[in-house]
This record gives C-alpha cells, sequence and structure tokens, in this order.
C-alpha cells in the first residue's frame, strides 16, 4: 500500500461524506496461463449506494464532463447496491453490444481471526471467507468503519484493505482515497444502467454459449451496423471489416473459451 493517500483530517469528517477507495486489481484471466491483468477498480461508498467499477468509467466521466461527449471506450461489468440493502445490480458485459442486469444478494459468512498487521500505519485484522468457489483471506481496518470491499465482499467491521484468493489468481489492495465531489455524476454507468436487461443467471449462461457459438452475431444480424468503410475494434484491439468477421469467428471462440477463471470460479461457463 505504498503512498496510499487518505484524508484523515479527522474520521467524522471523512466518514460523514462520499468516498472513494481506489484498487489496485491483479488477477489471471487464464488459469492455464502465467500472463497477469492489472487494473485499477473503483470503490463509491455514497450516503445513497456502493458502486464498484472500472476506472476507465471514470476517465470516460472526466471527458464527458469537460467536452459532454462520450468517447469510445471498452466496455466492463460493474456492480451498484443500494444502501439498507444486501442486493447487488450485477450489470454484465459479455461481449456483444448489451449490458445484461442480475440481482442477487451477497451475504458472506466471515471467520475473524486474531491475527493483526500494521501496514501503512493501518491495524489491519485478518478473516477468511468462502465465497464463489474459492477461499479468501481479508485484511481489513475497523479504522474505516466501513463494511465494504472490492466486488461483492462485505459484512465485516471495517474496510478491507487487502483482499486475496489463497491461490492467488486474485489480489486487491487498497492505494489511494479520495473524497467524491458532491456534484460528481457516473455519466457512463447511468448510461448503461437504464438499457440492461434483466436476466437470470441460468439465461446469462445461454447468452455466453450463444456468443462463443456465433461470436458476431450482434454485427451479423443487425444488432450493430457497421457503417461502410468502417471496421469493428474488438477489446483486444483487433480491427475487423464485416468480411473478415466470419474467418476470425474460431480465434475469437478461442479468447472467449480462455477466461476460464472469472473472479466466482463456480460460474465459469464449460464452453464446448
Amino acid at each position: 500500500m505504498k503512498n496510499l493517500l487518505f484524508i484523515l483530517l479527522g474520521t467524522a469528517m471523512l466518514f460523514s461524506q462520499n468516498n472513494r477507495f481506489i484498487y489496485d486489481v491483479k488477477y489471471k484471466k487464464d488459469s492455464t496461463s502465467k500472463h497477469i491483468i492489472r487494473e485499477n477498480y473503483y470503490l463509491d461508498i455514497t450516503k445513497d449506494d456502493v458502486a464498484y467499477y472500472n476506472r476507465l468509467n471514470y476517465i470516460n466521466d472526466s471527458i464527458f464532463s469537460v467536452t459532454g461527449k462520450y468517447t469510445p471506450a471498452k466496455l466492463t461489468s460493474f456492480l451498484i447496491k443500494k444502501n439498507k440493502s444486501n442486493v447487488y445490480q450485477n450489470y454484465e458485459y459479455i461481449g456483444d453490444v448489451n449490458f445484461y442486469k442480475i440481482s442477487e444478494e451477497a451475504r458472506l459468512h466471515w471467520n475473524i481471526t486474531d491475527s493483526i498487521k500494521v501496514s501503512n500505519h493501518f491495524r489491519l485484522q485478518k478473516a477468511t471467507t468462502q465465497f464463489g468457489g474459492r477461499n479468501w483471506i481479508a485484511w481489513f481496518s475497523k479504522d474505516i468503519p466501513m463494511p465494504y470491499g472490492p466486488y461483492k465482499f462485505n459484512g465485516l467491521p471495517g474496510l478491507i484493505m487487502e483482499l486475496y484468493d489463497t491461490k492467488k489468481n486474485y489480489y486487491f489492495n487498497v492505494i489511494k482515497s479520495e473524497k467524491i465531489p458532491d456534484d460528481y455524476k457516473r455519466h457512463s454507468l447511468n448510461n448503461y444502467i437504464p438499457r440492461a436487461i434483466p436476466v437470470t443467471q441460468k439465461e446469462l449462461n445461454k447468452l455466453k454459449l450463444d456468443l462463443y457459438s456465433n461470436p458476431f452475431k450482434y454485427v451479423l444480424n443487425g444488432a450493430l451496423t457497421i457503417p461502410e468503410g468502417k471496421k469493428l475494434l474488438l477489446d483486444d484491439g483487433t480491427v475487423l471489416s464485416k468480411e473478415q468477421l466470419k474467418p476470425a469467428e474460431a480465434n475469437e471462440r478461442k479468447k472467449i473459451k480462455s477466461f476460464n477463471n472469472p473472479i466466482e470460479l463456480d460460474k465459469a461457463i464449460k464452453y464446448p
């Protein structure tokens, strides 16, 4: 937690405001690979809700606040939980043109241990839990009495500052905090939420299998139109014309299948 920037001007002042905690996230998308992906995720804790989302959305919001325009950006899944509710709204992006919304509770059963460590002047206490088919270790701080952490992890008597699974496929670490301006709006997320399609987990699994079978169906069936002379930009930077889509399907299936290590391992899709 090097260079951790906490604004501790008084705990009452800090905890009465809207707060943002930024996590450095490292994870393995493919369990058979040694490649580690590193990204920043934001945890916003406000008087109305809790939101967990990729930094790319924050960047887009910053651009929009200055220009009034959205810039094309990689789409990523995000979570929203209203206060006084334990139901998380999971807005899932699977790679087609839509966001899909799943509502589910996340009640975790924690074993709080007596293990203590001090990191960056914070006294951290160890807790363990099982979630999503993995065993997790969390280090939380009662100095920050907010019962949240990255993703759906919640329910401890303090903010989760560090979290990882026992096989080290996923690692989360708070690197910064800041107060959220009163006039801040999540433009990107607010743009996606109204058009998200409610689904069950079973329906989402079927949609993922359908996308695997026909990776570019959203273009071929007209759901997404590629203007004349334009090309399709994929998340990994690959650029394809409409004529190149069919020949590229096999490679796209390979990429989809390589995402075999989601954070909730028990929800991993078994592709053919």
